[in-house]
């Protein structure tokens, strides 16, 4: 079944690499408009260095070994034969010459939104749905044990839901293998924003939010800058769920098949969603973070069960990856005590949320159209 993406907020999933002033240029463009548009010209250093003479090779190597070198101050006129792409610049506030950009999974220079992403934020959905009562009672069982011993339980927990009792190893015999979601296509625009982190607070008994610093004196922001999957852009993938009922019944997997179903994945999908965005609109509005409150107002009107939001990538958090809430509504006591494992405070937990400067937005949000 061929899927529509739509991007909703900016999604930035990492390549694991960045970049600083030393491989882009700061480029004012037209758009089809006519519009000033402020870009980063991403340039191929390896094939600009060998276009140089010997002494500006020279000179370039000495430069780059500077953490404050600016490749516009060494050169600003550099052709577009050695640009590999350009991302449009939505800062608030530009990076310093000191200051990396995270840049976003790509293929041959164009982002895209991996299919595991997209896979595995379905698989959350799908246990958020299956959870129960009862299962709350199983976590106990193994919730104080070590770091590795308590992985390996809840491992061998979440494999229940997924796996058959055959005596295979996990991946041959999980329903999940016949999930299969293609990467989507490219996208037609990548976005740089600056990222910082919003937290509830509470001082006096009144409740508010401040910015995260990292040097609690500072009165700046800590703020991260991201390449993303720009919001408007339209992607296409691919899902299928390769029922065969021959294999599944070998493998024991006949009372599993349906939820993998494009129209099981499409239900547990709205619903995460709806649980999550209530969740959203309550935090935002008890804690006065106004712009949170009306982009989740808007996200709770586009989620609908055949067009539903998921939410993948950098700043999904441990609300949107976990069974939390879920835990949280059936058992407050064990999710006290999964906070306090996590953290010490003893309000509003999670208590931050990663936004972009510029309107703060979420991260990560797309809308899927089956």
């Amino acid at each position: 079944m061929k899927c529509t993406i739509k991007v909703i907020s900016p999604v930035h999933i990492g390549s694991g690499d960045n970049y600083g002033a030393s491989e882009y240029l700061p480029v004012t463009m037209k758009n089809k408009s006519g519009n000033n548009v402020r870009t980063f010209k991403r340039i191929s250093i390896s094939d600009y260095y060998i276009s140089l003479d010997e002494n500006r090779k020279d000179k370039f190597i000495d430069n780059l070994s500077n953490p404050e070198f600016s490749l516009n101050e060494f050169d600003t006129k550099i052709p577009n034969t050695y640009r590999k792409y350009i991302a449009i610049d939505k800062c608030t506030v530009k990076p310093k010459q000191n200051q990396v950009i995270e840049e976003t999974i790509k293929s041959l220079n164009k982002a895209y939104i991996p299919g595991t992403s997209i896979k595995g934020a379905i698989k959350t959905a799908i246990l958020y749905d299956l959870f129960d009562f009862d299962d709350c009672e199983e976590i106990k069982k193994f919730i104080d044990k070590k770091p590795w011993e308590f992985r390996r339980e809840y491992n061998f927990f979440i494999d229940r839901y997924f796996t058959s009792r055959l005596r295979l190893p996990s991946a041959q015999k999980d329903v999940m293998k016949f999930l299969q979601v293609t990467d989507t296509g490219d996208a037609k625009q990548i976005g740089v924003y600056d990222i910082f982190s919003l937290m509830a607070a509470e001082f006096g008994g009144r409740k508010t939010n401040v910015a995260y610093r990292r040097n609690k004196k500072s009165k700046e922001a800590t703020i991260s800058y991201y390449e993303t999957v720009d919001a408007g852009n339209s992607l296409e993938f691919t899902i299928n769920n390769n029922y065969n009922q021959k294999v599944h019944s070998n493998l024991k997997l006949d009372d599993k098949i349906d939820l993998i179903s494009i129209e099981n994945i499409k239900k547990v999908i709205y619903n995460f969603s709806k649980d999550f965005i209530d969740n959203e609109l309550e935090y935002s509005s008890e804690y006065g973070i106004d712009s949170l409150n009306k982009f989740y107002k808007y996200a709770s009107k586009l989620n609908t069960s055949e067009k539903p939001l998921l939410k993948v990538g950098a700043g999904s958090g441990f609300l949107a990856t976990t069974l939390a809430m879920k835990i949280r509504d059936y058992d407050p006591k064990l999710y006290d005590t999964i906070r306090k494992q996590k953290r010490g405070y003893d309000y509003c937990f999670p208590k931050s949320r990663k936004v972009t400067r510029n309107g703060g937005k979420p991260l990560g949000w797309i809308q899927l159209n089956f």
